[in-house]
């Protein structure tokens, strides 16, 4: 037996599956397969405060930190925290740092990004 006949088989099987299957079971099997190719990110432990002896994402010192010294990390991190909850106690304490500091280009960044997910 040579390759090219069990490509052919394995390809008409697997057309003959996809017929049987109804369209919600495709979608099912699809999404299993691109959570198990993709995975769930694992969340990174984000930077330490310097000025503060935990981390707080509701406490405006440590947004703060994060948007004056934080990186790609922690930012992700924030969007991730603000994004879960637009109008939550993390989400309020960012705009009132955005609000007393200017940070060249992150500012207009970070409050179009809070208005975004509030829809504002």
């Amino acid at each position: 037996m040579n390759r090219a006949f069990f490509k052919k088989c394995g390809r008409k099987g697997g057309l003959t599956r996809a017929r049987a299957l109804t369209p919600s079971r495709r979608l099912a099997i699809a999404s299993q397969a691109a959570k198990a190719r993709w995975g769930k990110r694992v969340r990174e432990t984000p930077m330490t405060s310097v000025r503060l002896d935990g981390i707080r994402w509701d406490d405006p010192v440590y947004l703060g930190e994060i948007v004056n010294e934080g990186g790609p990390k922690e930012w992700s991190l924030l969007h991730q925290k603000v994004a879960d909850r637009p109008f939550g106690a993390e989400a309020v304490a960012l705009l009132k740092v955005l609000s007393s500091e200017e940070v060249y280009g992150v500012t207009p960044l970070w409050k179009g990004i809070v208005r975004r997910l509030q829809g504002t």
